[in-house]
Parts: C-alpha cells; sequence; structure tokens
C-alpha cells in the first residue's frame, strides 16, 4: 500500500522584503508548512481568494498596495473561511499593536523577532483553525439553531445607575 500523501498547512506570506519573505519561507518549510508568498498587498489578496485552503497568514503592515491592516479587514468582512492573521510588523508601539488587533489581526509579532516566537503563534492558530473545523464537522444540528440571541449593547444612558453595584465583581 503506497503512502498518503498529507498536504502541508499553507501560509499566505505577504512581505515586500525579499531577505525577510526568503527567511521566514525557509523557516516555514521546516517547520512543515507550505509558504504562498506575496510582495504587495493586492497579490496578497488575490491569493486568498484564489484559495480557500489558506487558513493561516502572516501579514506585514506596510506593504505595496493595500496595507496590511486594509488585508485583515478584507478577511474579517468576507464571507470565504477564515483566516488566522498574525501581524507582522517593526511597528512597535502598544497604540499600533491595538489599531492591527482592532483591525482584525488576531496576533500582533514584532519584527525582527526569535522564530520560536514565530512559530508558537502559528502553531497557536493552527490549534484554532483544526479545532473549529473539527467543531463543524462533527457537531449535531443544534437544537436551539432557530433561537434569536439579543446580541445588541445597551446604551449607557439608559442603564439605572443602581444596578450597576450588582454587576460588580468582589474579591
Amino acid at each position: 500500500m503506497a503512502p498518503s500523501k498529507i498536504s502541508k498547512p499553507l501560509v499566505l506570506l505577504a512581505e515586500d522584503n525579499p531577505v525577510v519573505r526568503k527567511g521566514v519561507e525557509n523557516f516555514l518549510s521546516k517547520w512543515g508548512y507550505e509558504a504562498i508568498a506575496a510582495d504587495n498587498g493586492d497579490k496578497a489578496w488575490e491569493l486568498l481568494e484564489e484559495n480557500p485552503a489558506i487558513r493561516l497568514a502572516i501579514i506585514d503592515w506596510n506593504l505595496p498596495g493595500i496595507s496590511g491592516i486594509q488585508l485583515c479587514q478584507r478577511l474579517r468582512t468576507r464571507t470565504g473561511p477564515y483566516v488566522y492573521a498574525i501581524m507582522f510588523s517593526a511597528r512597535k508601539s502598544h497604540e499600533e499593536k491595538l489599531m492591527a488587533l482592532d483591525g482584525g489581526a488576531d496576533d500582533y509579532l514584532v519584527k525582527p523577532c526569535k522564530p520560536s516566537d514565530l512559530r508558537a503563534r502559528l502553531g497557536v492558530g493552527r490549534r484554532i483553525i483544526d479545532n473549529a473545523l473539527s467543531l463543524t464537522e462533527s457537531a449535531p444540528p443544534s437544537p436551539c439553531a432557530e433561537t434569536k440571541i439579543d446580541n445588541s449593547i445597551p446604551d449607557p444612558a439608559d442603564t439605572d445607575k443602581d444596578n450597576d453595584q450588582a454587576s460588580t465583581i468582589k474579591e
């Protein structure tokens, strides 16, 4: 019996610096991933749209064409499969990190970084994606599928101040 070919997880690598891109591609290959590289944001978006098997992405903030932030925002508004996005940037400020995470990135890593940090974060993303896939494949239909849940955020002006004390977490 011939051994079955197990495909490597695909990782979009959106990085315009050829030296950084080649280095990360080498690490991804060594770790058992297949890199699909783009040197600009427009090409990265095209690759994501063409290949629904891409479920992990390493995205530089400063890309020619659409930026890394814009790429993450597009990922979060599209109807395709979920892609775990790691913003990989030289931007170091706390505010920029929050901007990236609020903009749709799942994780943020400052360049340069230790390869072990990138490998660990890819592992987290892979675990989350694999877990989500196994849940959707094995879950029976929910008896509450028809239940409507009100996810609206209450207006603070409408909140009774006395009820605030009841919801305080105490030690």
